[in-house]
């Protein structure tokens, strides 16, 4: 764990930033040098007896015991939070880091008046078992430092990439709400797969640990998921009459659709 780190504080104390100490702590980042606050007294004493961290309700206590700056709460009460923190943050100057869905980065620099090294992050709800995906983006006063401390709490719970903002509308699209799609999958094979007249659950393991095996085979194969797939294809096979199925459905298509439109959402989101 990069040392550079130093103290590191959350402001917000959800699932996300619950999976962020978490990763911290499994990493052997030192538990005495997190400091967490929230109004929600059950996730404060959650984090406290599960990793010994430091906590508290007070905002301001966090800010001044951090020099890196997680903001983890909802998008809804981030202004009145930046209002409240906004003469501390421009005193200790922290490395601002927002997981903060839909907020931009210009409206944290407006809303504290003054300037700030912010990034802006967007990971997905696999970084709770440490195998997220997460976007990062960075403001114009950000220098390489911040940026590996940075990446040394997202690598924590799974794969970063760094990204223009103006990709974050489709990243938001594909990959933040991409396990919902792939749970959307795993319904429907249950639901055809009910013909087995197995337990629910057993049903699931097998189709999971399916879904788990194929992601697995192509992310270690050198083969392209086309070939792979032309592999699994017999001429006149139960594959290839599955896939005239989806084909003429226009399945492939219309995830291609859905994830613009969700894209074009996310957008208008920002922009509201």
């Amino acid at each position: 764990m990069n040392e550079d780190l130093s103290n590191i504080g959350f402001i917000g104390a959800g699932n996300m930033a619950s999976a962020l100490i978490a990763g911290l702590v499994k990493n052997k980042y030192n538990n005495s040098q997190i400091f967490v606050s929230s109004p929600e007294e059950e996730h404060l004493k959650k984090l406290k007896d599960n990793f010994s961290v430091n906590v508290t309700e007070d905002n301001v206590e966090v800010v001044k015991s951090a020099s890196t700056l997680v903001l983890a709460v909802k998008p809804n009460v981030i202004e009145s939070v930046l209002d409240e923190l906004s003469a501390e943050i421009c005193e200790k100057d922290p490395l601002l880091i927002s997981i903060v869905a839909g907020y931009k980065i210009a409206s944290i620099e407006k809303r504290l008046n003054s300037e700030s090294k912010i990034i802006r992050a967007m990971p997905n709800t696999p970084a709770s078992i440490g195998m997220g995906v997460s976007a990062l983006t960075p403001n114009k006063l950000v220098v390489d430092e911040d940026k590996a401390i940075t990446e040394s709490v997202f690598s924590s719970v799974g794969l970063t990439c760094w990204l223009d903002e103006s990709a974050f509308d489709l990243f938001t699209a594909l990959l933040s709400s991409g396990p919902a799609y792939i749970f959307y999958l795993i319904e429907a094979l249950q639901q055809a797969a009910k013909g087995l007249n197995l337990d629910e659950g057993i049903t699931k393991e097998l189709i999971t640990e399916m879904i788990k095996g194929s992601s697995t085979l192509a992310s270690l194969s050198e083969d392209s998921p086309s070939l792979l797939r032309e592999k699994v294809t017999s001429p006149g096979g139960v594959t290839e009459k599955a896939l005239e199925v989806l084909n003429e459905r226009e399945v492939g298509d219309s995830i291609v659709e859905a994830i613009l439109k969700a894209t074009e959402k996310s957008k208008d989101l920002g922009e509201s």
